[in-house]
């Protein structure tokens, strides 16, 4: 796979996911620019005329949080989520392997707990049946759905890169 928008072919359940988490990445991206044209667009209306567009700034918090959700598995699949790897470089490629196997390990522990927490708040805010009163009103526990989605594909993510069968190029360098 040359790049990330290549389909693998292997099998089915690969392609499947490398669909989800492209498209998940292709969804941030369009929400990180609707938010942008959003924002713009309020500025511009609201200083060259008498129209303000009071929802944007509470709209653009619930975008920014959903579409780095969405985004943070996308990354992490591409292999470009944020990482700091000079130490990993300069050790040899067995301990480099058990290093990466470690923070396979402990992401997808911590992204499991995440994702239990979540769900466990959602269904006690669902059960109490809170309201977000602000300009827009909803349901407060809509707001950790994201949540929800994006910790269990890091979980997935992180547990996919735990088993994968070690590189062979990346042991020679």
């Amino acid at each position: 796979m040359d790049k990330v928008i290549d389909i693998p072919n292997t099998v089915a359940f690969d392609r499947y996911y490398h669909c989800l988490l492209t498209g998940c990445g292709l969804f941030a991206a369009i929400m990180f620019a609707g938010m942008a044209v959003l924002v713009c667009s309020d500025i511009v209306l609201r200083n060259l005329t008498h129209i303000s567009l009071p929802w944007t700034m509470e709209a653009s918090e619930y975008l920014l949080m959903s579409a780095t959700m969405l985004a943070a598995p996308w990354l992490l699949y591409c292999g470009d989520h944020i990482r700091i790897d000079i130490s990993l470089r300069m050790m040899p490629p067995r301990c480099r392997m058990f290093f990466e196997r470690g923070s396979d390990l402990l992401g997808s522990i911590i992204c499991a707990v995440l994702t239990w927490y979540s769900v466990m708040v959602t269904l006690d805010s669902a059960e109490q049946g809170g309201l977000i009163f602000k300009v827009l009103v909803f349901p407060e526990w809509w707001l950790n759905l994201p949540m929800i989605f994006g910790f269990t594909l890091l979980t997935l993510e992180f547990m996919r890169r735990l088993l994968k069968q070690p590189d062979v190029e990346s042991e020679v360098q």
